[in-house]
């Protein structure tokens, strides 16, 4: 072989070392094609979001306080949107309930997408009050933080409020949804020290991306406010029955969770004195949420807060 040609060969084991050819994995004495995968596309929120790392370590909580967690974001029934960041703002929401609260991980029921039968497994059902939270807490003793995202919707003949659960139709909400009232009446039982409880849906039946009520219009749906709230429960909702819980899609969160975490981190800590009380929180939540709302999506969205504003619901840990 020439010179010449010699020089061409190279040059094309050259190329074909730089050619992106799938990797080579030796086992033994044998070689195996390696392909690749794509690497996940995730968005720039998702791993630089503020509210979903670094969890701000607070004071523990006690060894018998009970946490439960439910994020439902994939409805089975067509036509049901998912909740898009859903299962985001659950596993954000955990992480602070670990770091910032305190639970014990063991202490906290957490249940991606749950449909009715895990609604009555954990709070109970209308004829029998006593589910797994019930079954959890120490009487006197425990403190409970109830946290849910996820669909509400109104049932249009009786007009109450129903958490969708994911095998639920909202069109007959009454007999698959679990009731407000259900949810309400069946805490009031539960004989803990004292319960926060967080709801991140709209009851209304109206979402980002329409009705869930097909067919039926908005404006011939009213949903009376249930009221019935147990006494020794601080209550944070999203916003009033009759409104819609809007996203933060450039921070990949709820709106609502997004600003209620950022507040748990020491930004409702008005006063600066290393603890938030209901109170600060109340008002956090009315300044910021009801601003971006109005902000991002041109709709009225103002959270409810009921309960003791002097609750203390995070303390952290002094440096």
């Amino acid at each position: 072989m020439n010179r010449a040609a010699v020089g061409r060969f190279l040059v094309l084991l050259g190329l074909i070392a730089l050619a992106p050819f799938p990797a080579l994995a030796v086992k033994g004495t044998s070689r195996i094609l390696v392909t690749p995968s794509a690497p996940e596309t995730v968005p720039a929120a998702v791993s630089t979001g503020e509210i979903d790392r670094n969890f701000p370590m607070g004071t523990k909580a006690g060894d018998k306080d009970v946490a439960v967690i439910i994020g439902n974001r994939n409805y089975q029934v067509p036509g049901v949107p998912p909740v898009e960041y859903a299962h985001r703002d659950a596993e954000a929401m955990k992480g602070h309930l670990i770091s910032t609260f305190g639970f014990r991980p063991e202490n906290i029921i957490d249940v991606r997408d749950a449909g009715l039968v895990k609604f009555n497994e954990i709070f109970g059902s209308e004829s029998e009050a006593r589910g797994k939270l019930y079954n959890y807490v120490r009487k006197g003793t425990s403190n409970v933080f109830i946290y849910y995202v996820g669909h509400g919707a109104p049932d249009v003949n009786s007009r109450e409020a129903y958490f969708v659960p994911v095998d639920a139709d909202p069109r007959y909400i009454g007999s698959s949804g679990y009731r407000l009232k259900t949810f309400y009446g069946n805490l009031s039982k539960v004989p803990a020290k004292s319960m926060t409880v967080v709801l991140d849906a709209c009851f209304s039946g109206n979402t980002g991306k329409g009705t869930l009520l097909k067919g039926i219009s908005p404006a011939l749906v009213v949903v009376e406010q249930d009221s019935s709230v147990p006494p020794n429960t601080t209550l944070f909702a999203s916003g009033s029955v009759h409104q819609v819980s809007t996203w933060y899609p450039e921070k990949g969160h709820s709106l609502f969770t997004y600003f209620f975490l950022l507040g748990i981190r020491g930004e409702a800590d008005a006063n600066r004195d290393g603890a938030v009380t209901a109170g600060e929180m109340r008002a956090y939540l009315e300044d910021k949420v009801t601003y971006m709302a109005r902000r991002l999506g041109g709709i009225d969205q103002t959270p409810l807060v009921v309960g003791n504003e002097n609750e203390v619901l995070v303390k952290f840990k002094k440096r």
